[in-house]
Formats: structure tokens, C-alpha cells, sequence
């Protein structure tokens, strides 16, 4: 299937929130900590696997003071990217074939305060159903790695959940709305308030339309190219057609709901109402 229209949404929105957050919010740490073996069946028998204890890792060198890592110490000597060492950011781990045995590993990077994913679920299923490890930021569970895969708090999940075309003008120009939804799932009230309210503001703004081949992390999780800046893609791509937010509405569930949930987070919601103006039978 060649790509659609809603492909492009789903990775331009995923890509300029991610960002927006990084950047108004300057939501993220700077970390050094030691990398802890484990073994991943999902992956070639070759490659050993060493994960810190936090995901994810900031990729977007456009963040201003944020350690974007190019590699790691091996026994106290630096090891940058290559054949044989990837970086994975979304788990937050390193991949290295043909290692020694036995090595200390550690790294610099910046750790998100909040993983960003893209869900199908619905917000009561987020909420309710699924089950999350707190992947704290404040320094607790420095002792072991975090397990890959899993979907860890503090987290934003993001969905589209409704699409419509209005015609706007002759010729067939038409104006194309958006309903995309973000569940924020924090970890104290501080950093939802504050997540709340970076995209609150966010009315009026404006993101690129990046194809899915904009992307920049490959199938270890590592960067294709080594580096990522996302001004540089949206520059990019710039002369594409714009998404313009038009509204942003946000609200929190209240503390006698929240109590009774199996995890203690605090919930808020982000809805946008976001539009382009296209051609869509060109």
C-alpha cells in the first residue's frame, strides 16, 4: 500500500509533539549510570545486550542541552556507533556484537521525562486496563536495567481518533479536521500540570507534513544516519503543505477517580483540533 494521508499525519504529529514537549518543556535529564547485561530473545544470538535504567532516550539533537549519545565506555574507553554498536533510544539500552567478556559498560544520555507512544487503545483501557511499571525519574531504581518493550510511566499516548473534509474554496481545495487525543500518565501532580499546560498554549501553532521515510529510527532503535535534528526535517520538508492546530482543550481526572485506579499516577487528557488545507483528489 503506497502511503496515505493519515500515515503522514500519524508521523508528523508524533514527531512535532515530541519535540514541542522537549523543547517548551525542556522535559528531560541528563544522566550518566552504569549499562546492566541481559538477554533479549527477540534478537540475533549475536548481539549482546546492555540496558540502562531508564527509557526513552532523547534521539533530537535540535534540544538545546540535551546529551544526545554517540556511543559508550567499554572499561573506561569510549566506544562510539558502528558495525558492531547500536544505540537503541527507544529502550534505552546498547547493542554490541563481538564484545568482550565481561566489560563495565556506561553511558551519558538525556532520558525523557515522559515516553511518548502512539496508541490504539482507548482512553479507559490506558487508564483502567493495562498495567504499567513506573519508570521513576527521580533516581530509585537505578540498581537494574528497564525491561525492553514494555510501555513505561511517565508516558503520553497519542491516538487519532476522527478525521472529516470540508469543502473550502473552488477548484476543489478542501480543508481536512483532525481529532488527535494525548492520556497524559505522570507520576506527581508537578509534571502533569506542567504537560498540560505546555500544549495548552500550543493553539495556533504549526507542524510540517513528514512522510513515513522522515523517520529516523531504524528497526535496533538506533538513528539511520547517526544523527537526527527534527528543524532540520521540518526544514526539510518545508515547502509541503502545513498542520495548524486550531484548538487545544486539556482536563484532568479527578483525585476521587483516581484513587481507585491498580496504579498510582495522575491522569490528564490533551484534545486537539488540528486541520490542513489540501487537494485530495490530486
Amino acid at each position: 500500500m503506497i502511503e496515505q494521508f493519515q500515515h503522514k499525519l500519524t508521523n508528523s504529529f508524533f514527531l512535532w509533539f515530541d519535540n514541542y514537549l522537549l523543547t517548551k518543556g525542556e522535559a528531560y535529564s541528563n544522566l550518566t549510570g552504569v549499562l546492566f547485561k541481559y538477554t533479549d530473545p527477540r534478537l540475533d544470538s549475536s548481539y549482546t545486550v546492555y540496558g540502562s535504567a531508564y527509557k526513552q532516550w532523547v534521539s533530537d539533537s535540535s534540544i538545546n542541552g540535551a546529551k544526545i549519545p554517540s556511543g559508550i565506555h567499554i572499561n573506561g574507553n569510549f566506544s562510539g556507533r558502528s558495525a558492531n554498536l547500536s544505540l537503541d533510544f527507544e529502550n534505552g539500552r546498547v547493542l554490541i556484537k563481538n564484545g568482550p567478556n565481561n566489560p563495565t559498560i556506561t553511558g551519558s544520555f538525556a532520558v525523557k521525562d515522559f515516553n511518548v507512544y502512539f496508541s490504539n487503545s482507548t482512553e479507559e483501557d490506558l487508564i483502567i486496563e493495562n498495567k504499567y511499571d513506573m519508570n521513576s525519574r527521580i533516581g530509585v531504581n537505578e540498581q537494574s536495567y528497564i525491561q525492553p518493550y514494555d510501555q513505561v510511566l511517565p508516558a503520553i499516548f497519542l491516538s487519532i481518533d476522527g478525521m472529516t473534509n470540508k469543502s473550502f474554496a473552488m477548484g476543489g481545495l478542501e480543508e481536512t479536521c483532525v481529532i488527535a487525543k494525548a492520556v497524559v500518565l505522570a507520576e506527581n501532580p508537578y509534571q502533569l500540570d506542567g504537560a498540560l499546560s505546555i500544549f495548552a498554549d500550543s493553539k495556533n501553532e504549526t507542524f510540517e507534513s513528514i512522510p513515513m521515510s522522515g523517520q529516523q529510527l531504524n528497526e535496533l532503535g538506533d538513528l539511520k544516519t547517526g544523527h537526527y535534528s527534527y528543524l532540520d526535517l521540518k526544514n526539510k520538508y518545508g515547502n509541503n503543505s502545513k498542520f495548524y492546530i486550531n484548538s487545544v482543550n486539556t482536563s484532568k481526572l479527578a483525585d476521587k477517580h483516581r484513587k481507585s485506579l491498580s496504579s498510582d499516577m495522575y491522569v490528564g487528557f490533551i484534545d486537539f483540533d488540528i486541520g490542513q488545507y489540501r487537494y485530495r483528489h490530486q
